[in-house]
């Protein structure tokens, strides 16, 4: 035992020594701070710098640090604050925070503050107090009391009631929570309220009044009404215009409502404003489900009313006589809705009778018009005799397409033969006028000759004659006064209004009917051989819409070309069938003016200038421009010309159905085949060849010059099978050839005939063994084409 003892002693000894004796080697602070800045570099340490540089904290000791505040702080503290207390870089404190965050489900972070459960229970706990106290609370209120969003609130609390927090969330509004009690004392509140009711009150007035929650007000109210409990009705919705209607009150407004419509057939919008209705309209639909109304602007009408207003003027109409429904229905009924109600009665009758409106209220008979009309037949047959003997008429005969023909001829003599052949090609490629061959035009335009009428020599002649002539494009018949006054001394039991409008109506049949008495007076006067048969704007109509369709079907094959071989595809469609339709409008109008032609196709563009002269200035406007149209480069724009021009001559376009367009492509495609199977000449064979493969590849018809053959072969390329398309280039190459052989021939005169002549036999030898191959591609069963498979 004293040999333990002796040996402690010994270490004891041994450890102070060690404790007071000198150290041979010591690390400097510096030598300190380079040891772990190397450490940390080598990542074999992980520490942080506190904000004064002197001390070291590891990760770990951060987030216990973290977690102690937050217990200390009562489960929420700011990292803002944290960061002052820790003394580290707030950066690591927002790393440490969302790690702790990852790892504990029990701690959120939220707006920069982490929070844990236990202060959101507390937080529960409170609220659930001031609910108790309140009855109400809303989430607004608590985000401005606790600073926290509401959806977290909102969140956050839904999970706690009924467990800490005693009441519920409003789901018609979720941004109250109340309790039962509160909702019970409500509910006594609005069953009382609206027990004592006895008139239609709106239902915002009692809001403001008693200060009842909106949302809970209206989700009560409605329950109430449906359960029975509350007798009355809630009008108008959950709105600024909803007003609660009591039954005793329903009733009584029901009973005057019933009574009225069933003695006077209508009822009037304002007569139920007075009663306290809010929504007439919606409350006359909702009262009379099954019975058949008419709603108008201030009124509604039964079927009666509208039958009996049917029955009168069915009855005006078969009988030839006028009638103002005004005089049928109430008093009170204003001008617009008398209107509204006749405009249906017009829709619902027959198709057959025939009437029109005047003054919104009158209806008149088709009869009735005409029986107007005929009180001017003697005027316009003694004021156009009179109008014929003061002024003479002059037409536009032969002679002045004869000088404008031989204009056009001197300057196309001036044309190359290269020009000539492509021209021979062009008719060809399929310009059917009338529609595809089957409806070509066989009309006549009327001609008649002014006996002793001098030609125009020379363009001075010319103009002079057309000044002269533009003073007689018109004859005014009466003005709008004029008939008035003839209508008031005729029929003095109508109206005021009827009769201005029904001068207005007529003035400009009257006008119309009258040019025709002075025509018919003229023609009358005339030799019989200079007069034939007028074109009927029926036959007008037909051949207007066959043109209109062909330029839109040939419109889409020039789609599918661009640039400048689309340009030069619309600049001769340009000059072909546009050129045709416009000169039809041309002969048209200058035979309504006493001005014919024989055939409107031989019209050139001086004769459609001079016509143009001799027009009146509100038709001259588009018809010029649809005239300049012809020589630009736009096909919309002359389609758009050409319908302001349709809609001055009256002519109703029949736009071409699928049917009708497949008709006519079927048309199209046979008349072009007739054409190639009678046809020898290789560019006419090549051409038409050409445009058949293309409207088989793509379905769509076109219109092309010669000079466009090319293009059309390029784009035939993959369309059509390889072995089609090498033979149509081989062929196209011996037809160019052939054609400069011609040229040169033409030029050089008889030098190197010989030489020249054996060329040419060879080229011309080898089309005619490759042209009935050429023909065939068209006409024997085709192949189907790369595009169709």
């Amino acid at each position: 035992m004293a040999a333990a003892w002796e040996e402690i002693r010994r270490l004891a000894a041994d450890f102070q020594r060690a404790q007071f004796a000198e150290v041979a080697q010591r690390l400097s602070e510096r030598n300190c701070i380079e040891i772990v800045t190397k450490l940390i570099a080598e990542k074999q340490l992980e520490v942080v710098h506190t904000l004064d540089g002197k001390e070291y904290v590891t990760p770990a000791q951060i987030c216990r640090e973290i977690r102690d505040e937050l217990h200390v702080c009562g489960g929420r503290v700011n990292i803002v604050d944290l960061q002052q207390i820790i003394n580290v870089d707030l950066l690591h404190i927002e790393n440490r925070a969302n790690d702790i965050v990852k790892s504990d489900k029990t701690i959120q972070l939220v707006l920069g503050q982490l929070i844990n459960e236990s202060y959101l229970d507390q937080l529960a706990e409170e609220i659930n107090d001031k609910l108790q106290e309140t009855g109400q609370v809303t989430i607004s209120e608590l985000c401005k009391a606790y600073d926290l969003p509401g959806d977290f609130l909102t969140q956050v609390l839904s999970r706690r009631l009924g467990r800490i927090i005693h009441g519920r969330l409003d789901q018609e509004n979720r941004g109250v929570i109340f309790t039962e009690a509160f909702v019970s004392r409500h509910r006594a509140r609005i069953r009382g309220l609206f027990s004592a009711i006895t008139r239609p009150t709106p239902i915002s007035n009692l809001i403001t009044r008693y200060g009842f929650q909106e949302h809970l007000l209206y989700s009560v109210l409605e329950e109430l009404v449906n359960s029975g409990r509350l007798k009355g009705t809630v009008v108008g919705g959950k709105q600024d215009k909803a007003v609660f209607v009591p039954d005793i009150y329903a009733r009584t407004q029901s009973n005057w409502v019933d009574s009225f419509f069933k003695q006077n057939g209508y009822l009037e919008f304002d007569a139920l404003y007075r009663l306290g209705i809010p929504d007439p309209s919606g409350y006359i639909k909702k009262r009379y489900k099954s019975t058949k109304l008419l709603f108008l602007r201030a009124a509604c009408v039964g079927q009666e009313i509208v039958d009996q207003v049917e029955a009168s003027v069915e009855e005006a109409v078969s009988s030839g006589t006028w009638i103002d429904v005004a005089t049928l229905l109430p008093s009170s009924l204003s001008a617009e809705d008398c209107g509204i109600l006749l405009q249906q009665v017009m829709r619902s009758l027959n198709k057959n009778s025939s009437g029109l409106v005047f003054s919104d209220t009158i209806v008149v008979s088709e009869k009735f018009l005409s029986s107007c009309t005929d009180l001017f037949s003697d005027m316009m047959k003694q004021k156009a005799e009179k109008e014929m003997k003061n002024n003479p008429v002059h037409l536009i005969t032969e002679e002045d397409l004869k000088q404008a023909s031989v204009l056009e001829n001197s300057n196309a003599n001036k044309k190359d033969k290269k020009d000539d052949r492509r021209k021979k090609a062009t008719e060809g490629s399929g310009s059917v006028r009338g529609g595809g061959g089957g409806n070509a035009r066989e009309i006549k335009i009327k001609k008649t000759k002014k006996k002793g009428r001098k030609d125009a020599d020379s363009d001075e002649e010319s103009q002079t004659t057309s000044t002269d002539r533009n003073k007689h494009m018109e004859f005014p018949f009466m003005t709008q006064e004029e008939i008035q006054d003839v209508l008031k001394t005729r029929m003095q039991d109508c109206p005021e209004e009827l009769i201005t409008e029904l001068a207005e109506h007529l003035i400009r049949p009257l006008a119309k009917s009258y040019q025709e008495v002075v025509r018919s007076v003229f023609t009358s006067s005339t030799s019989s051989s200079g007069a034939s048969r007028r074109q009927t704007m029926k036959d007008l109509q037909e051949e207007f819409s066959n043109l209109y369709n062909n330029i839109r079907l040939f419109e889409k094959g020039t789609k599918h070309f661009t640039d400048e071989t689309q340009t030069n595809l619309v600049k001769h469609l340009l000059k072909t069938v546009c050129t045709d339709v416009t000169n039809l409008i041309f002969n048209f109008l200058a035979s309504d003016s006493m001005m014919t032609t024989e055939n409107y196709s031989a019209i050139t563009s001086e004769v459609r200038t001079k016509i143009l002269g001799k027009l009146p200035e509100d038709t001259k406007g588009p018809l010029t421009k649809l005239h300049t149209s012809l020589n630009g480069k736009s096909l919309e724009d002359f389609l758009s010309y050409l319908d302001s021009a349709a809609d001055i001559c009256d002519i109703m376009v029949k736009k071409g159905d699928k049917k009708k367009e497949r008709q006519v492509l079927f048309q199209h495609r046979q008349a072009l085949t007739e054409q190639l199977k009678v046809t020898e000449d290789p560019a006419l064979v090549l051409h038409l060849t050409s445009v058949l493969l293309f409207q088989f590849s793509t379905h769509c018809m076109l219109h092309a010059p010669g000079r466009s053959v090319p293009q059309i072969i390029n784009f035939l390329s993959g369309k059509i099978p390889e072995d089609q398309h090498s033979l149509l280039v081989k062929y196209q190459g011996l037809v160019v050839k052939q054609l400069i052989s011609q040229t040169k021939k033409t030029e050089q005169g008889d030098s190197d005939e010989t030489e020249e002549d054996e060329g040419a036999d060879a080229i011309r030898k080898e089309l005619q063994e490759i042209t009935t191959s050429i023909k065939d591609l068209v006409l024997r069963p085709r192949k189907s084409s790369v595009t169709e498979e």
